[in-house]
């Protein structure tokens, strides 16, 4: 069985758009605390650190989540893990 080249860009383009925004939260992360450490209360700093950060982890997590569906979709319907099908 071929493997729908449409459907894995739809799925390739949402996981990268996850991994783009995982990346996103993790600069402003690092960016809020290089600004922010002598301007702001450290309790304030920390809560802003974790939401950036459990943004890029849930991020990063979703794109991984879709990765390992598209590989299970492929050993299903006989196709090679990894992303592609045998030619």
């Amino acid at each position: 069985m071929a493997v729908d080249r449409e459907l894995y860009g739809r799925l390739r383009k949402r996981m990268l758009m996850f991994y783009f925004a995982a990346g996103i939260n993790f600069v402003m992360a690092v960016w809020v605390v290089s600004v922010g450490s002598g301007q702001v209360a450290l309790s304030t700093l920390a809560t802003i650190l974790i939401i950036f950060l459990g943004f890029a982890g849930l991020n990063f997590y979703m794109a991984r989540v879709l990765k390992r569906q598209w590989d299970a979709h492929l050993r299903q319907h006989g196709g090679a893990p990894g992303g592609e099908a045998k030619q």
